[in-house]
């Protein structure tokens, strides 16, 4: 059954130099002020709790909020569990880099992974008042905001023609930094699976199986129930709870 009041929160991963794969992956919730307010007491806890004192990153998060390539690890294993726990489905679409990709600022990349991916979730909430948020990176912010903007409209008007159906309204597209919290929580489902999959291969690479206690595995088991859809563009693979991610 479709949401009611949808709100999409979406982030990307893979635009640093090492990394194999580019994501964009979205959480979906009709809860946002809960998962707001689960991280804000995690942090506030982490303030008072002696364990955390003597970790730095634990004092940045007054500045950055949480960060899965920043955090220290024994901040990634509390957040990870706490959002294991919370109201939300996910979904990622992904492609290998090719040979020549480059690093560099063209949005190129996001814009084709992010149309795949919410394709399929307008369509479904087209009788919903949908929000989506993305977290800004460009100093373009208002510009930016409304290229993606008109990707949504455009997506909006290939559905309504090929399904013969209107939508309640526009969807409102917004952007946000770090003081919005429901964005650390897809930060750091795009960056478990980057680890992941990237494990994965590693393993693959040596012909053997991945190695269940990893890290890495752990980490993705945790976020796995929460995966309502991994698409891989390059192969136009679905992977869903029927046909699971390996």
């Amino acid at each position: 059954m479709a949401s009611q009041n949808p709100y999409f929160f979406l982030d990307e991963t893979g635009t640093d130099k090492d990394s194999k794969i580019l994501a964009v992956a979205c959480i979906l919730t009709d809860h946002p002020q809960y998962l707001r307010k689960k991280v804000e007491e995690l942090k506030q806890r982490m303030f008072k709790e002696k364990r955390f004192k003597d970790i730095p990153s634990v004092q940045d998060l007054r500045e950055r909020g949480f960060h899965y390539c920043e955090d220290h690890q024994d901040v990634k294993n509390e957040f990870i569990e706490l959002i294991s726990e919370m109201p939300f489905e996910s979904y990622i679409c992904y492609e290998h880099k090719k040979s020549d990709h480059c690093h560099n600022d063209s949005f190129e990349w996001y814009d084709k992974l992010f149309c795949k991916l919410m394709h399929d979730r307008l369509r479904k909430h087209r009788e919903s008042i949908i929000n989506i948020c993305f977290e800004q990176h460009h100093n373009s912010v208002e510009n930016r905001r409304q290229e993606l903007g008109n990707l949504i409209n455009q997506l909006i008007k290939e559905i309504k023609f090929k399904d013969n159906c209107e939508f309640l309204s526009l969807p409102m597209v917004k952007s946000a930094g770090k003081d919005e919290l429901c964005l650390s929580v897809v930060d750091y489902v795009a960056a478990i699976f980057k680890d992941y999959e990237s494990s994965l291969r590693q393993s693959r690479k040596v012909d053997r199986l991945n190695n269940p206690s990893s890290w890495q595995s752990r980490n993705f088991a945790l976020i796995r129930p929460k995966l309502r859809v991994i698409h891989d563009y390059g192969t136009g693979e679905f992977f869903t709870r029927w046909n699971p991610f390996p």
